[in-house]
Parts: structure tokens; sequence; C-alpha cells
């Protein structure tokens, strides 16, 4: 019996990539284009595995998915997959989890590089004409001298820490699902999630979205930060309320931000966090350079031909009783 997969949707025209890593393994592809459970549904009822961008894998998506034994995500994050329903109907889930962790730290450590010099506003000034950097810095302690906080220590804050620890005076974190108990690391400390929130001078978030850290970054824990504080976003948009983000930028409460990802994407043009020159906005960038271009498609077709060939990879989810079995 031939095996089928399905890409749900991709950003990109060439899935020549992928197709020749599954069609030289006998397995079957097809590329659409889904925006809606019911697109889903129509297109991969009869799938073995999906490719997944974006589409929502609900657990009416789920409930239809009558042959499909993985779904794979293109990216690292996975709020768009109903995990607990997947896994009750069988299904496999995996993450592209290593593709681009040295790009995300990377992205990271120039925004907290660019927010300590201060260079979105010192940019803007010469610009705009001036050049007087006195009339538009705020007083700048030496970086040696402050403290990095990192929110979530996975693959990517781990390489964060390393990038940043030599340069700063402490390097704080703080892990949701892990508290203040995490892998001790030499030169990490490992503290409450008040304690980041009140020491850090920049603080960096590298936590996945789920119903735990939506939002987690709110009016209220804004308010426990330290004053004067960066805040770094290379992880989920609305892991930060952004209402509440844009009223502290306002009230001076925090110095800045440096945003990859926000709660809509493109950002809208009359976004509020548009109009402060002292946020730098970068487009969902961080995760690029050519090699994680590639591997971006590659890891998840390589996986997808493992796990059908039934070879064991990465799940999120234990690996259910029918999964991993190929059938021809």
């Amino acid at each position: 019996m031939s095996l089928k997969v399905v890409i749900t949707d991709c950003p990109w025209e060439d899935v020549s990539v992928e197709r020749g890593i599954l069609e030289q393994a006998g397995i079957e592809l097809v590329r659409t284009q889904c925006k809606t459970p019911q697109e889903v549904i129509a297109a991969c009822r009869d799938a073995d595995a999906l490719l997944v961008g974006w589409a929502p894998i609900n657990q009416e998506v789920v409930a239809a998915l009558k042959k499909c034994r993985l779904a794979m995500r293109y990216g690292t994050g996975y709020d768009n997959i109903d995990v607990p329903a997947a896994t009750a109907a069988g299904i496999a889930v995996a993450i592209n989890a290593d593709y681009c962790v040295d790009e995300v730290a990377t992205h990271a450590l120039a925004m907290i590089l660019a927010c300590h010099r201060q260079l979105p506003v010192l940019t803007a000034s010469v610009r705009d004409g001036v050049w007087n950097p006195m009339a538009v810095m705020r007083p700048a302690p030496l970086l040696s001298r402050q403290t990095a906080g990192i929110l979530g220590l996975g693959r990517i804050g781990r390489k964060l820490y390393e990038m940043v620890r030599p340069l700063v005076s402490r390097v704080i974190a703080h892990d949701p699902a892990l508290g203040a108990g995490g892998e001790k690391l030499a030169g990490l400390e490992w503290v409450s999630f008040d304690r980041l929130l009140a020491e850090s001078d920049y603080l960096s978030i590298h936590a996945p979205l789920n119903t735990h850290t939506h939002h987690l970054i709110n009016a209220e824990t804004i308010g426990r930060m330290k004053p004067g504080c960066y805040l770094v976003n290379c992880a989920r948009g609305p892991v930060i309320d952004e209402s509440a983000l844009v009223d502290a930028l306002r009230s001076n409460q925090l110095a800045g931000a440096a945003l990859d990802v926000f709660a809509q994407e493109p950002l809208p043009a009359q976004h509020p966090l548009r109009s402060f020159p002292n946020v730098i906005i970068t487009p969902h960038a961080a995760w690029y350079s050519t090699q994680a271009d590639y591997r971006l498609r590659a890891n998840p077709a390589e996986m997808t031909v493992k796990f059908l060939r039934g070879e064991r990879i990465p799940l999120l989810n234990a690996q259910p009783a029918s999964a991993g079995q190929t059938t021809g």
C-alpha cells in the first residue's frame, strides 16, 4: 500500500526539497495551502502524515483524519496543533526543533546589544538631522555590569546563555515548565519568575506559546519588571500582551523593546508599536540563514520518512500504539 504525505500549508512555492526526499522513499507528496479546519479535512482525509505550517490541526480536524499517524510541524512552535486530541486519536506530533537554534539565539543577542547601545534612537536622531547622542540617549551603564534574564531555557535559551554569558555581570533564568530548578549550568543562576522580572536589565523570551504562557508578560507582570528594562521577544508574539507593552513604553516603565514576533503578522501598518523610536521590529526573521532555510524543509521530510518506516523520532507526545508502523 502506497503512503501519502500532505503539506497542509507553507509560505514557499517550491517544495522540491520535500518532494525529492519523500519520493525517493516511495512516498507520494501532495502540496496544499489550507487555512481553515474544513480545508485541512478536505485535503488530508487520506493522508498518512502531515507536514504542517500554520494550518489549524484542532480537535475537529483530528477526528476526521482516519489514516493519519503523524503531524509534523515545519517550525518549533506547535500552538496550532491540539496535541492532547492528536494523542488520544493515536496521531504522533513532532516539531522541527533544531533547524534554527543558533540563528534565533544570535538574533536575540543582536537585539540585546542594539538595545544596550541604543542604536534605534541614535539612528532615528541622525535621520531627523540631530548629531548629538547625549540629546537622545538614556543613561547607559556598562554592559559588563548588567544582568541578562532569559525566560525559557530550551535549546535556544541555552544557546543565548552561552553567547551572552561572557558579556554581562550575571545571567539569570526562569523556565515556566521547570520553575527555578532547572539544569545546573556554570555561571547561570536559576531564579523565581518574580526575581527574573525584578532583576533583569534585558529580558529575552524563549518560552513556547501555550495556555500558561499566553500573555504571561502583561500589565501586572510588566509592573513588576525592573524600571528601564529592555524586553526582547524572538519566541511567540502572544506571550506578550501588546497593549500592555505599548502602555509601558509610553510611561517609560520600560526603556525599549526588540520584537521579532507579534500577535498578528504582518504587524499592522498603524500598530502603535511602530511609532516608538526605541522599539526594534523585525519581520519574524530570527530563524533565517541559508542553512536554516534548507533544514526548515529537509528535516521534517526526513523525519517523516523515518517515522513511516517504523523508526523512532523525537515526539511531543508519547508514541501512540498505532504509530510508527508501516502499512506497505
